[in-house]
């Protein structure tokens, strides 16, 4: 079976112009916006309050002290962390709502068609993705799904830091510092 490259690179184009789309769509919601500047101002300032209060963790003595200021900075941030979430709700909303047309449109074309052949044999949970929709049993055959998620990732990670709408960088992961880091 022949692989047609222009098929596939209609799918990685297809899969960039969406994520473009969707990020411009993310960005007239929410990044363009005032309050959205300010919030990551503030989260920024409070990350700056933390790391400071942290390293000084380690040089004072006044353990009680610095774990109820280093606790009420932690909320404030969870606080700022939780008004960001709520502020790209629906800017995500509509991004999956593009990306579920686009997937839609792009599967009707492709449905059953071999879009790539892969140099190995994927292991079984990506199996279910890189052969969806496929007849045969040669699994080395690639769907258009696995083609547009891949190429979705690179280019939604890429088009965020080309244009800094990453947001603002947490001190801890979204369950909150880990105690051991206080405790000593």
């Amino acid at each position: 079976m022949d692989i047609n490259i222009g098929e596939t690179l209609f799918i990685i184009v297809g899969a960039a112009i969406s994520i473009s789309v969707g990020e411009l769509v993310s960005w007239f919601l929410v990044y363009r916006n005032a309050d959205y500047k300010d919030l990551v101002s503030r989260i920024e300032t409070a990350v700056t309050k933390y790391n400071k209060e942290k390293e000084q963790f380690v040089k004072e003595t006044n353990a009680k002290n610095q774990e109820k200021r280093l606790a009420q900075i932690e909320s404030q941030i969870k606080g700022l962390n939780y008004e960001m979430t709520f502020k790209k709700m629906i800017s995500n909303a509509a991004v999956a709502i593009l990306s579920i047309v686009t997937i839609n449109s792009i599967g009707n074309y492709y449905s059953g068609i071999v879009v790539a052949k892969l140099p190995f044999e994927p292991f079984w949970i990506l199996q279910q993705i890189t052969h969806r929709g496929l007849n045969g049993e040669d699994l080395t055959d690639c769907s258009y799904i696995f083609i547009y998620i891949l190429s979705a990732l690179i280019f939604k990670s890429n088009i965020q830091k080309i244009f800094g709408l990453e947001g603002p960088k947490m001190p801890f992961g979204p369950g909150g510092p880990q105690p051991s880091l206080f405790k000593q």
